[in-house]
């Protein structure tokens, strides 16, 4: 017993070999989280981007609105212009350009 045969030798070299794969094999389970972990955050990003999109819809949404609105703000002052322009030559002014006691 001396000496370890090499069936002993054999063995240790198979065991060796399996522990290298069993570390392997856990690497590659590591390497697969770590993909996993990427692509959920590349979906959380992909969520925040549409998110943000989102957010400027409706951002532009409201200001297509507040435009909206302005454009009707600035057609009712015409129109309020327009209806006093229109009282306004109804009623004649009732200015004297001469002077008083003349």
């Amino acid at each position: 017993m001396g000496e370890p045969s090499f069936l002993v030798l054999g063995e240790l070299g198979k065991l060796r070999k399996l522990r290298e794969m069993g570390e392997l094999r856990e690497l590659r389970k590591l390497r697969e989280l770590r993909k996993l972990r990427e692509l959920r955050e590349l979906g959380e990003l992909r969520e925040l981007g549409e998110l943000r999109e989102l957010g400027e819809l409706r951002e532009l949404g409201e200001l297509r609105k507040l435009g909206e609105l302005r454009k009707l703000g600035e057609l009712r002052d015409k129109r309020e212009l327009i209806a006093i322009g229109y009282k306004a030559q109804e009623i004649p002014p009732k200015i004297s350009f001469t002077r008083w006691g003349r």
